[in-house]
């Protein structure tokens, strides 16, 4: 396989996929961690304490399951391989109930922190780890905090060697400093098969913004609910979308941190099950495999 060059991509063949009522399948993710791994929260909850912390990911990750069912909506559940170890029966639920499993790492390094042997090594047991609990084969791929940029492109060969047929990895530059000036639709970042989906963008207010988060926790609703209707209108592309399940708990623990990051970090968290949920209603979504997963199944050009 020829190596992977940051420089040069080639867009997907992505055939437009509609939902039951006819309008664009848009897809919804799920990062599947709890509320201490969120980077924003690292200076207070240290790796050290994670072990002695209260875990509160497999009932938010419940509730969720149970939000899904009654909106009839699959999803993909990006998941740490670390929560797999410790909730094999939450896994097992998430496949039993028709959602996609996917990795998410192993203990949620940033991949731009690692080098190529322990980039491989994480990404490498994650899989195995969600496999295991799971029972499935587990495709898809996504970096903590999107940390796939031009230092570490070498990351997708490693993802293809060791059985990763997607990833969505990758945050467009516009609206980050460590992101990749690559367009929201999905391509191919090497010579083989793997395809990245890269995070969705949306105009609000006149600035980009990621589709999910933060960000839609702090917007209004109805100033993303236009946003991804003009996305649909002008781009006919579907929306990758993405989101936490600590983000609907306004329950947790509460951490030391400066007032702008505790701010960024529970902004919202009791209306979040809500908005989820009127989007839900509002739109119409699959999982990644079901949106973009004709692409994944093609040879390479």
């Amino acid at each position: 396989m020829g190596r992977v060059d940051a420089r040069s991509f080639e867009l997907a063949e992505i055939p437009l996929v509609h939902g039951r009522k006819g309008c664009i399948l848009n897809a919804m993710t799920v990062d599947v961690e709890d509320y201490y791994h969120a980077h924003a929260l690292e200076s207070h909850f240290t790796r050290d304490t994670w072990p002695t912390l209260e875990r509160r990911v497999e009932d938010r990750t419940k509730e969720l399951l149970d939000l899904f069912d009654a909106h009839d909506i699959r999803s993909t559940f990006f998941t740490l391989g670390t929560v797999a170890r410790e909730f094999p029966g939450l896994i097992r639920d998430i496949v039993g109930r028709g959602h996609e499993l996917a990795s998410h790492g192993l203990e949620h390094h940033r991949a731009s922190d690692q080098d190529h042997r322990t980039f491989r090594a994480d990404v490498t047991t994650a899989k195995q780890a969600l496999e295991d609990a799971g029972s499935v084969a587990v495709n898809g791929y996504r970096a903590a905090s999107f940390s796939i940029d031009r230092t570490n492109w070498w990351a997708f060969d490693i993802l293809e060697e060791v059985g990763y047929t997607y990833s969505s990895s990758v945050s467009p530059a516009k609206y980050t400093g460590s992101g990749v000036p690559t367009p929201s639709s999905p391509f191919r970042p090497g010579q083989g098969r793997l395809v990245e989906c890269p995070i969705s963008t949306v105009s609000i207010l006149n600035r980009s913004v990621p589709t999910g988060g933060g960000y839609f926790r702090l917007a209004p609703y109805i100033l993303f609910r236009r946003a991804m209707r003009q996305a649909h209108i002008s781009t006919s592309r579907p929306i990758n979308f993405y989101f936490h399940p600590w983000e609907m708990d306004a329950q947790q623990p509460k951490a030391d941190v400066p007032l702008k990051t505790n701010f960024r970090h529970r902004v919202n968290l009791v209306r979040m099950k809500d908005k989820v949920a009127q989007m839900m209603s509002d739109f119409e979504w699959g999982s990644m495999q079901d949106v973009f997963g004709t692409s994944f199944a093609q040879p390479p050009p």
